[in-house]
């Protein structure tokens, strides 16, 4: 799994990101749709769907109790790079990375299910 952003020196992201197989849905005034989180930092995320939001598009992303305001800063393919309007408050981060520990030994796709099972996405 690859993550987004530069390397070295230069790029703009001043919080560590975490490799993150976890499940967001995300909310704009029309719909909800459910998409893999693939990185997180406090001021942002990396997310991986069908038909998400395009660039510049404002929308509530809520991923394990964590709910917050986000914009879409790119896109590529099926990828988003967000950034929150707000950085996560500490504890919020620091469950996130909890759940990021908790959900690395299942593949993307079997975590998946079973967020989108426990929310009541899945049918």
């Amino acid at each position: 799994m690859s993550t987004f952003g530069k390397c070295e020196g230069g790029g703009r992201r001043s919080a560590a990101r975490t490799p993150a197989p976890l499940i967001g849905l995300v909310t704009t005034l029309n719909e909800t749709r459910t998409a893999v989180v693939v990185d997180v930092s406090a001021t942002g995320a990396r997310l991986r769907g069908k038909n998400l939001p395009s660039k510049d598009a404002d929308f509530f992303i809520h991923v394990e109790g964590v709910v917050t305001f986000g914009t879409v800063q790119w896109e590529d393919g099926d990828d988003r790079g967000i950034v929150f309007d707000t950085p996560l408050a500490p504890a919020d981060e620091q469950l996130l990375h909890q759940k990021v520990c908790e959900a690395r030994g299942l593949p993307p796709e079997i975590k998946a299910a079973l967020d989108e099972w426990s929310v009541g996405v899945a049918r």
